[in-house]
C-alpha cells in the first residue's frame, strides 16, 4: 500500500468488496474462518473491530495477501484510536519518533 493509493474505505468495506468481487457468500467465507456469520457481518460494517487471528483467516478465506489485509487493518485500529484526539498530527508525529527509534536497536 502507497501513500498513493491510501485507502479511502474502511477495512470492513474493502473485504466486503472483495468477498463480493469473489462471489462468495457472508456463510460460506465465515464457515472458512470458523466464526459466526453475524461476526463477520458486523465486521464488514465496522460495527465490530475484528481480532488479528480473523484477519489472517480472511486472507486465507479470500485468498489474498495476509500482509496487505493485516496493514489495512492495523490503520482502522489506530484511526479509531484516535478519531476522537484534537491532536492526531502530533501524536503521529510522536508515535513515527518512537517507531524510528525502536527500529535503530
Amino acid at each position: 500500500m502507497t501513500s498513493q493509493n491510501i485507502p479511502k474505505m474502511t477495512f470492513g468495506e474493502y473485504i466486503r468488496e472483495i468477498r463480493e468481487e469473489k462471489q462468495l457468500l457472508l456463510r460460506e467465507v465465515a464457515s472458512q474462518m470458523n466464526i459466526d456469520t453475524a461476526l463477520l457481518s458486523k465486521i464488514e460494517r465496522g460495527t465490530r473491530i475484528a481480532r488479528k487471528e480473523q484477519v489472517e483467516a480472511l486472507a486465507k478465506a479470500l485468498k489474498q495477501n495476509k500482509s496487505e489485509l493485516l496493514q489495512y487493518w492495523l490503520a482502522d485500529k489506530i484511526v479509531f484510536m484516535l478519531k476522537e484526539e484534537k491532536n492526531i498530527t502530533e501524536i503521529l508525529k510522536i508515535v513515527e519518533q518512537k517507531i524510528n527509534r525502536l527500529s535503530k536497536k
